[in-house]
């Protein structure tokens, strides 16, 4: 990838990796075009026995081997098997001793499972990283974690890069020109909150927020869900953040909240749009003005499904993050605007 700000001083020469499967090659490619490195051959061999064998089939030794692995969602199967078929590919370059090797999996699985809830509970977010480490992964790079913190305060070796996605919302926005000061930020939870204000903080438009809190109306039948409005919508443009589009239901929920309190249009925006179950119906049958999606693991066929839709692009991002951390450069940089 051209860089004006630097010059390639890594000895170790790039490689890139992307698994067999069809579906989700789309984002390696364009990363691939933009680091202009072609993405490596290997060799994969399915037995009647239900196991696999997938290798590299060029030398790797000595280079700075990258593996871009976007799992498929929507069922159990499809996830193990990519999973498992990214730490296979993982173990059979590490045994071509490569200088090291470093996973791109924009989506991690099992994020969401960052905590213990009852007794005898496993904390399955670390799950994948461990696995990616015995596998022999030295680092592993993702978009925006579900709980950074849940990382953090547990003793792992493998460093995890969590990048923040924050300028592609920002640039949407303003692709959009919309009149800002009619603008409010909305953070569908409690703790997207601190999010929320960054956003709108960027924007120039620090006091535009509305926070949405779910409640439970225990006076009525089967606990029914209500959504407590902490600011005023009325008259507003809504744009409504969330890390993770999964079924989408919270999203119709809020989206029904800020209509009844006069919001003049919403639009719902995720990092990594999983869309399970209900999803698409869910968000094809509400009023969104817009749905905006980055490609960290959207499917093909469910990109063709969605009405309102637009996409947004991690490919650039991605690129730049290998690129910087090929040659040694900050990463962080990439969104804090560091010299």
């Amino acid at each position: 990838m051209k860089n004006n700000n630097h010059i390639n001083v890594n000895p170790y020469p790039l490689r890139i990796y992307s698994l067999s499967n069809g579906t989700h090659t789309n984002l390696a490619e364009k990363i691939s075009k933009l680091l202009k490195t072609p993405i490596s051959p290997v060799l994969y061999k399915s037995f009647k026995n239900g196991e696999f064998l997938i290798h590299h089939t060029e030398s790797v030794r000595d280079r700075d081997v990258y593996v871009i692995c976007q799992p498929r969602y929507g069922s159990k199967e499809e996830l193990a098997y990519d999973l498992d078929e990214c730490v296979s590919l993982i173990f059979g370059l590490k045994q071509g001793e490569p200088s090291r090797i470093t996973v791109i999996m924009p989506c991690l699985p099992y994020a969401r499972q960052d905590r213990s809830t009852n007794h005898r509970e496993p904390v399955l977010s670390q799950k994948v990283p461990m696995q990616l480490q015995m596998a022999g992964a030295n680092r592993i790079v993702v978009l925006k974690l579900h709980n950074p913190s849940s990382y953090n305060a547990h003793s792992m070796s493998i460093p995890i890069v969590d990048v923040d996605t924050t300028d592609l919302l920002l640039t949407q926005i303003r692709k959009k020109k919309f009149d800002l000061d009619k603008v409010m930020i909305v953070s569908p939870d409690l703790g997207a909150a601190p999010s929320t204000r960054k956003i709108a903080g960027a924007l120039g438009i620090p006091g535009n927020i509305v926070i949405l809190n779910k409640l439970r109306d225990y006076k009525k039948s089967n606990h029914n869900q209500i959504m407590e409005v902490i600011g005023d919508p009325k008259g507003y443009i809504c744009i409504m953040p969330d890390d993770i589009a999964d079924t989408c239901g919270t999203a119709v929920n809020c989206l029904k909240a800020l209509k009844e309190n006069g919001a003049k249009e919403v639009y719902f925006t995720a990092t990594h749009a999983i869309l399970s179950g209900d999803a698409l119906d869910n968000l094809n049958n509400a009023e969104f003005s817009g749905v905006w999606l980055t490609d960290s693991c959207l499917d093909q066929e469910k990109i063709k499904k969605l009405k309102n839709l637009e996409v947004i692009s991690t490919s650039k991002l991605i690129a730049q993050v290998i690129d910087n951390l090929h040659n040694g450069n900050s990463v962080t940089a990439l969104w804090h605007s560091e010299k």
